[in-house]
């Protein structure tokens, strides 16, 4: 049988990190499309691509660019679609997030962090959705998080606000591309096991009592939700803003 997503070429931004955006490099190799996998870590990115690449029989290859840096956003976009063909899905994985109260944040934190987590997806998705267009196909998952619902718990007011922005832009390309055929959707994370959380392990053991499902996300779940979303079987859902936090957050 034919893989679901062969033929297609899916971006992955902060795909080499041990987290969400490999665990969706992986999943949507396994489905058959070849991945640019983008991060700012070359020899990591490097590593993990070969690895994909090696357990997935995928084409994987690595993308190493900033993606607030708009000169080479244009660049490897030109690249990747001279090495693979033209981008059918964009994953707007990469993020950053510097945590501090509103009354002593730095104000190049807070533009930085809008940088890179609203205006770089903002910018990605303006640079592959015209050759969507084009070819009637397409697309979109932006990673979000629930900070973009409850304000960031008071100590993740910019990484909060660009999300909540995220899911409006979500909905306003979903809203212009979808007469093309391109499809925007969202998924907002809850809590996902990496080494930040295991670092504080005291700090987010307390919120699995919170959680219905009585655990924190791995990546790999969140992937999974991802794969669906960019698969024919979400043909008809577009716009929407998936909610992966094991009942942790419930969306009114």
């Amino acid at each position: 049988m034919t893989a679901p997503l062969a033929g297609r070429v899916a971006l992955v931004t902060g795909g080499a990190g041990d987290g969400i955006g490999q665990a969706t490099a992986r999943k949507l190799a396994g489905l058959g499309a070849s991945i640019a996998l983008n991060d700012v870590h070359e020899r990591r990115a490097k590593a993990v691509a070969a690895e994909l690449a090696a357990d997935t029989g995928a084409d994987v290859r690595p993308y190493v660019f900033d993606i607030a840096d708009r000169a080479a956003v244009d660049e490897a976009v030109a690249v990747m679609t001279t090495d693979l063909g033209p981008i059918d899905i964009l994953v707007n994985n990469a993020a950053i997030n510097v945590q501090g109260s509103i009354f002593d944040y730095d104000p190049d934190d807070f533009e930085q962090v809008i940088a890179v987590d609203l205006t770089a997806c903002w910018y990605l998705m303006r640079a592959v959705v015209g050759g969507m267009r084009d070819r009637g196909w397409g697309n979109i998952v932006n990673v979000t998080s629930v900070a973009a619902y409850i304000g960031g718990r008071g100590h993740e007011g910019p990484y909060g606000a660009a999300k909540a922005a995220l899911h409006d832009l979500t909905r306003s390309v979903a809203i212009e591309g979808g007469p093309y055929g391109i499809r925007c959707n969202a998924v907002a994370p809850g809590i996902v096991h990496s080494k930040f959380v295991e670092k504080h392990r005291e700090r987010f053991e307390a919120e699995i009592e919170r959680t219905p499902l009585r655990r924190h996300a791995e990546p790999v779940d969140v992937a999974n939700v991802i794969a669906f979303l960019v698969s024919d079987e979400a043909r008809h859902v577009t716009g929407e803003i998936v909610t992966v936090s094991g009942g942790w957050y419930l969306r009114p």
